[in-house]
């Protein structure tokens, strides 16, 4: 069973639920990566407004305030029938950025907890270091959509128990 090494760090206050949560989320997201992989590396940053959008300008060109940011390092690891290239054990998947108080603003649009919009944007993030892509077409959006979808229902579960 494969392990995601969670890197926190952040330019903003957090709490200790919201760590713990964003622990147990990576461990929900472990459950979903290919079986040759044992142990990933993710670093995760929380940070403010102006923080990520001068990540999404410098890096997306792209001027403005978003929720969450991929880089990830592999090109694709959805397949797990074509990740032969992959040899067993350590993998780095990237880097994710999610704004908090882009977050928090999510929070309260959707009536969620900000420890709950920050998991779901977690989950949006990592998806896109697999290789997903709700971008490229109405088709993709909804596989992504689902996967979300399984990935916040699992972690409720885990939550619950």
């Amino acid at each position: 069973m494969a392990r995601i090494q969670l890197q926190i760090s952040h330019s903003v206050k957090i709490s200790k639920k919201l760590k713990l949560w964003l622990e147990l989320a990576s461990h929900v997201a472990a459950d979903i990566l290919p079986t040759q992989i044992k142990l990933t590396h993710l670093n995760l940053l929380l940070c403010g407004d102006q923080r990520i959008k001068t990540i999404n300008r410098d890096f997306r060109n792209k001027n403005k305030v978003t929720d969450v940011l991929s880089f990830p390092v592999q090109v694709n690891l959805r397949s797990h029938k074509k990740l032969d290239w992959i040899q067993a054990g350590e993998l780095s998947l990237g880097d994710l950025v999610i704004s908090l108080p882009q977050a928090q603003r999510q929070a309260r649009e959707f009536d969620l907890s900000l420890e709950e919009e920050v998991v779901h944007l977690f989950f949006h993030g990592f998806l896109h270091l697999l290789g997903y892509d709700h971008e490229i077409s109405g088709k993709e959006e909804k596989i992504m959509e689902e996967m979300e979808a399984k990935l916040l229902d699992k972690f409720a579960k885990k939550r619950a128990s």
